[in-house]
């Protein structure tokens, strides 16, 4: 039933979805289906293709913890490879199986200041701890969340400062105050 009402919409809109906004954002046709079964109306507004331009939309099968493939989506920044800053390690407790992504008009040099509170480096502590990639030198200062919430930060901002809003943002939320709390034990 949802399918039959989804196409419907799809085809009357002409391929556009209307959000709970009334903003118009247009998906790709062969993968709509897939798309409106996301998680959440927020996760299904960035993968709008009005956006992939400014962001690479990467279409990956998971298991499910019930054995089940699902397909999801995953968003990640264009950033060129040397502006990059991306580690492997994920949060077991992440059912999204990503890391967050931080864009920055910074430089890399820039987090390798000492963020004095926990004496290591602010990469160090966003990347290692905080489970952020990092896209160096990019047009904007945002942090995109596991779930795809998009936060973003005023333009001229410091290391520290950026550093300081990412980690009142991703100790505010559900997984990130789990996160925060395991790394504070490591520091005593």
């Amino acid at each position: 039933m949802l399918e039959i009402l989804f196409g419907i919409s799809f085809s009357l809109f002409g391929g556009n979805i209307i959000d709970t906004q009334l903003k118009h954002h247009k998906y790709e046709k062969e993968d709509y289906k897939e798309i409106f079964y996301l998680k959440n109306k927020e996760s299904v507004n960035i993968y709008c293709v009005k956006h992939s331009r400014i962001e690479n939309i990467q279409k990956k099968k998971y298991r499910s913890h019930n054995g089940l493939e699902e397909t999801k989506y995953k968003v990640t920044v264009n950033c060129i490879k040397n502006n990059y800053m991306s580690k492997k390690n994920i949060n077991p407790e992440n059912y999204h199986e990503n890391r967050r992504e931080l864009k920055t008009t910074l430089s890399k040099s820039d987090f390798d200041l000492s963020y004095d509170k926990f004496g290591i480096s602010c990469s160090e502590l966003l990347g290692e701890h905080l489970y952020c990639n990092i896209c160096f030198n990019s047009d904007e200062n945002s942090l995109a969340s596991y779930d795809g919430r998009k936060f973003k930060f005023k333009k001229n901002i410091s290391s520290i400062e950026i550093t300081n809003e990412c980690l009142s943002l991703i100790s505010s939320m559900t997984m990130g105050s789990n996160e925060y709390s395991k790394f504070l034990k490591t520091q005593k």
